[in-house]
């Protein structure tokens, strides 16, 4: 049964990509993001979503924004075992679907906080404490921003979302 039900679920999946009608959205559509990552990539070149950071210790000013989850450098053992570049791609992930989540909020103006902002905050309470010790910070704040490198290297940026100060 589960495999006649598997079957039916990419059979529509691969209907979808072959006709040409709306776009397929839906609560229910939602609960399959798990399964499969984030192709958006492959729809257009455009801005891609960056997590930046910044800390105030006890008594000074905010230190400069720093941007979080860069790309980890690849090597070639990474091929057949790299945990650590896939928990990194797990968090931008993560930033990605939070970001099409504010983009459509956006148009709904959901009551509550939603669930993927909750989770990047927890993400973000998680590194602060572990690039800093907690004494030394007392708030921390974090950003997202729209980024596209254009064929000079120039950047531009739009920032989407900054949290207020929280503490750690």
């Amino acid at each position: 049964m589960e495999r006649y039900l598997l079957l039916a679920y990419f059979l529509f999946i691969l209907i979808t990509l072959l006709v040409r009608t709306r776009i397929v959205q839906g609560p229910w559509l939602f609960l399959f993001r798990a399964f499969f990552p984030n192709w958006k990539f492959y729809h257009a070149v455009g801005y891609v979503p960056h997590l930046w950071i910044r800390y105030q210790t006890d008594g000074h000013s905010w230190l400069p924004w720093s941007q979080h989850y860069p790309r980890k450098k690849r090597q070639l053992k990474d091929l057949f075992f790299n945990p650590i570049g896939n928990i990194q791609l797990a968090k931008q992930n993560l930033v990605d679907h939070w970001c099409n989540d504010l983009v459509a909020a956006q148009e709904v103006q959901p009551l509550n906080p939603l669930v993927s902002q909750q989770l990047v905050e927890r993400m973000v309470r998680l590194c602060v404490a572990n690039d800093h010790p907690l004494y030394l910070v007392s708030r921390y704040q974090f950003q997202l921003r729209l980024e596209k490198t254009d064929v000079n290297g120039n950047i531009e940026s739009q920032v989407v979302f900054t949290s207020e100060g929280l503490s750690p």
